[in-house]
């Protein structure tokens, strides 16, 4: 028998005994795990310092604030990407904390209870009395890479109203914003960006509120 032969078989008899050790393994740590371990996702907020302001003539009572809803597919905790092609792609590796409905409403709430023009802001559940009521639709949440170098677009529709002595629609207005050219458009630039948009929606929706109210 030629050597290569008998350092084949011998080979071969090794590798037959050590295969059933490798499953029992495989069956108790599980094989994909150890071979193929998925990174955890990297989660981000929108981090923005809030800016007080207060109104000459503050609205009295308090806002309970809905959390704000969201067209598919920007209701996802997922990064969405809209590429030049105008697809939408999604990041299972880079998540925010919280759907961005739910992540819009909790910072506005934040930025109308430390400006004081409502006596207070509450969320839905509060046991506080509310004497208004505010909502919020987004129809887009996401880096854009189409039509210009990669830039953040936030566009909602934000409702402001009172249930009594009568129903009444108090504002209801879109914002549209879009960040300047990302250079380096990864998800903490992208964070950046969206939570620089927010900071100026919260602004901008607290300056309507004033004029709604020195107007009444």
């Amino acid at each position: 028998m030629k050597r290569g032969t008998v350092k084949a078989d011998f080979l071969h008899k090794i590798l037959r005994r050590a295969l059933p050790a490798v499953f029992l393994l495989c069956a108790i740590y599980g094989c994909v795990g150890v071979f193929s371990r998925a990174l955890p996702p990297d989660y981000f907020q929108l981090d923005y310092r809030p800016q007080p302001s207060a109104c000459s003539k503050p609205f009295p009572g308090a806002v309970r604030i809905w959390s704000f809803t969201a067209s598919a597919p920007f209701e996802r905790e997922q990064m969405v990407v809209v590429t030049p092609s105008s697809n939408v792609r999604f990041s299972s590796n880079h998540k925010w904390v919280a759907p961005p409905g739910n992540m819009l409403s909790d910072k506005i709430m934040r930025d109308l209870s430390l400006s004081r023009i409502f006596e207070d802001a509450v969320p839905v559940g509060s046991p506080v009395s509310a004497a208004y009521e505010m909502a919020g639709h987004i129809h887009r949440f996401a880096l854009e890479e189409n039509g210009s170098p990669p830039h953040a677009v936030l566009n909602l529709d934000v409702t402001l109203w009172q249930e009594k002595p009568v129903r009444s629609i108090l504002l209801k207005k879109n914002f549209h914003y879009e960040s300047a050219p990302l250079s380096n458009p990864d998800p903490s630039e992208f964070a950046k960006a969206m939570a620089e948009i927010v900071s100026r929606l919260s602004a901008d929706l607290r300056n309507e509120i004033c004029t709604v109210m020195q107007g009444s």
